[in-house]
């Protein structure tokens, strides 16, 4: 008997340990602090991240439009409600759904986190300066990570930019090569969502024009026409764009 219950509890750590990869309605739960963003996947909550400003790392997803959610449900406590999934993956869908405007209210003993930053316009001034560059040498590659479907270069990604532009005017590059990739998504269905075809050309010329628009010279840009291939695990990784900074 006690050996059948050491069974279920580790067939329990390793049902949570698997990644869920879907596409659902989020769904805003109301709080005493800020909003919780949670998405439901086969009968389960999965919570998602709370507002906060345009900084943190968490975007919340749109009202009125599906997600696209990967991740790894993670062991302890649920969190406004919905298990936890870390590392985590948002992609905003862009054709409107009305079906997704599900709005919870407040339920005592659902709070939010903790928030770091306050909800709305940034709290604190932001800085776009590059991180120092001291430590680096020879030749380096920076890698900017997107959203399924998206072009759109995040607060974070931008400070990547910065840095390996700063690199290669420090170094005075030979070269600095931009490559560019789509990716394709395995969901927890086995569905396989590929990403548009024109997405890795937009996202490495863009990507330049920020390089060059910074004053680096001997900027290239290249991509590659097929997709990633996906494997329901590092998707969201194969999104990307990658600068090689050549001394």
């Amino acid at each position: 008997m006690r050996l059948g219950y050491f069974a279920c509890l580790f067939a329990a750590s390793i049902a949570m340990a698997q990644e869920r990869n879907f596409v659902a309605c989020p769904i805003v739960r109301d709080t005493k602090t800020v909003p919780c963003y949670l998405a439901e996947y086969e009968g389960k909550l999965y919570f998602l991240g709370i507002q906060q400003d345009i900084t943190a790392a968490f975007h919340p997803p749109q009202l009125k439009h599906q997600v696209l959610v990967e991740g790894q449900a993670s062991e302890g406590p649920l969190v406004c409600g919905g298990i936890p999934l870390k590392p985590l993956s948002i992609s905003v869908i862009k054709d409107v759904n009305p079906a997704c405007n599900t709005l919870l209210p407040a339920e005592p003993g659902i709070d939010a986190p903790p928030a770091a930053r306050g909800a709305g316009p940034a709290s604190h001034p932001l800085t776009l300066s590059a991180a120092p560059t001291e430590s680096l040498s020879g030749r380096q590659d920076f890698t900017i990570l997107y959203a399924f479907n998206d072009d759109y270069v995040e607060f974070a990604s931008i400070a990547t930019v910065q840095k390996a532009a700063a690199y290669a005017t420090k170094i005075r590059a030979s070269a600095v090569n931009v490559m560019g990739y789509r990716g394709t998504t395995v969901l927890s269905n086995e569905e396989r969502l590929i990403e548009k075809p024109e997405l890795a050309e937009r996202r490495a010329q863009a990507i330049a024009t920020l390089l060059r628009g910074s004053g680096v010279t001997g900027v290239t840009a290249d991509w590659k026409k097929e997709p990633e291939p996906g494997d329901g695990k590092t998707d969201p990784s194969r999104r990307r764009v990658t600068i090689t900074v050549i001394p």
